[in-house]
């Protein structure tokens, strides 16, 4: 491993490429050992913030390169110029722009003709994740776009935005945060993620192994033990353990300190003061800021949706059925009809039936959207959907969908005041507010694009 101290007297003199070159052919006379040696770099990067998919490690003529990543590298044949990473990435392009990223997602130097034996083309430095280097042997091949989901590992597969911060889980199963900085992170850089749950000052992801892993200036370590589900809400999280009963930690809810007994299938809290579970036997339990009232009969419910105010479950028909601050309103009176989703927002719910179509209810939802959908999300005040031709639209209060957002589409999740969708090809997009530093960190780096 390249000390710190090296590593930094590397990245002082990205400022020209002849300089850069002359002191890494320098460095690697008085690191011999990490110059020549060589891997294939199986084990994952560890200690940044992001971690960088499949790197390919390359030698240039009188130089070597060592490399960080989050999956493994690959040997090649010998290169020319020479390239160094600390922190990992997919490719460098022929003539790349040099620079150093140092930071939450580690850091990065680059010179000469890089290779990752990828499409031709000029860029700058890929994505990082600020791992333990490993060597690489020689490579060869055009430099890369420099585009991170130019690796399908770093594509996006999930994405959720909440109310400060936003985060995806990446094909690889690594993860990438944006926003407040006290919330996105530091995010994890070792494990695989199945999908992440965000409060409003925390993230919770589980682990392939089930296993929960929390991180934000308001997270609380997890209890021990696989969980078969997690929910985080605007304090705290609350999860199904393996055996069906409940564990809450971090934030105090009203009725945390004695949580519903039973064995629970199913969770939901996001982003809200209360939480809601459904048992076994299909009756549902809820608990926390607000009081929700009671649950419409029949208790065969299957799922249950929890908004700022309201809650909605899903029964084992189907059929729809709303409860909490508004369901006195006739306006909050569930459809009829079976639905396959459902949306609940502060004000209002939506639901998409199985021919796609989607209906809403509540205190003014505006106009039902047009066409068929694959998925919706609802946010604080608004919604949007995702088409069954990739197509992204919203609706809801106030909330207009940027010009800039164009595209296909294969998912998107409503905060609180911004959005983030996932694009055909695994990069993500987020538009609205930035009052709270929303759009810090989503960068091209990480496949993250702002629409202002």
């Amino acid at each position: 491993m390249i000390s710190a101290r090296r590593s930094t007297l590397l990245l002082a003199f990205t400022s020209s490429r002849a300089r850069k070159h002359i002191v890494f052919v320098g460095l690697c006379l008085v690191l011999a050992s990490a110059c020549n040696s060589s891997s294939n770099g199986a084990d994952p990067g560890r200690g940044g913030a992001l971690s960088g998919g499949a790197g390919r490690p390359e030698n240039g003529a009188g130089g070597a390169v060592t490399t960080t990543n989050g999956g493994s590298s690959h040997a090649g044949t010998s290169g020319s110029g020479g390239l160094v990473e600390i922190g990992g990435g997919t490719t460098s392009g022929s003539g790349g722009t040099a620079g150093a990223v140092i930071g939450a997602a580690g850091a990065r130097s680059s010179a000469g003709n890089g290779n990752d034996g990828g499409a031709s083309g000029n860029g700058d430095a890929g994505a990082a994740n600020g791992g333990v280097p490993n060597d690489g042997s020689a490579g060869s091949g055009e430099g890369g776009d420099g585009n991170p989901i130019s690796d399908p590992g770093l594509a996006f597969q999930r994405i959720q935005a909440a109310h400060h911060h936003a985060c995806g889980v990446r094909a690889n199963g690594s993860v990438a945060c944006w926003g407040l900085a006290q919330i996105a992170a530091p995010t994890p850089t070792t494990g695989t993620f199945q999908y992440l749950t965000l409060g409003d000052y925390h993230t919770c992801g589980l682990k392939l192994d089930n296993t929960p892993e929390c991180w934000g200036s308001a997270a609380v370590p997890p209890p021990a033990g696989e969980f078969l589900e997690l929910r985080a809400n605007a304090v705290g999280t609350c999860g199904i353990q393996r055996d069906g009963t409940l564990a809450c930690w971090g934030g105090d809810l009203p009725g945390s300190a004695a949580l519903p007994t039973g064995t629970f299938s199913h969770l939901s809290a996001e982003r809200a003061l209360s939480v809601c579970g459904v048992r076994s036997d299909g009756s549902v339990a809820c608990f926390g800021d607000r009081d929700l009232g009671a649950v419409p009969e029949p208790a065969n419910y299957q799922s249950v949706y929890v908004g700022g105010y309201d809650a909605c479950g899903m029964r084992a028909d189907n059929t729809v059925s709303c409860w909490g601050a508004h369901s006195p309103n006739p306006q909050w009176s569930s459809p009829s009809g079976a639905f396959v989703e459902l949306a609940v927002n502060s004000y209002y719910a939506c639901g998409r039936r199985a021919n796609g179509a989607v209906e809403c209810w509540g205190t003014s939802p505006g106009a039902n959207p047009e066409g068929t959908f694959q998925s919706i999300s609802a946010g604080n005040f608004s919604s949007c959907g995702v088409r069954t031709n990739g197509t992204l639209t919203c609706w809801g209060y106030g909330y207009q969908l940027p010009p800039g957002v164009s595209g296909t589409f294969s998912s998107v999740s409503v905060g609180d005041a911004h959005a983030c969708a996932i694009r055909s090809d695994g990069t993500a997009v987020c538009w609205g507010d930035t009052t709270f530093d929303q759009a810090v960190g989503c960068t091209e780096r990480i496949g993250c694009t702002w629409v202002h």
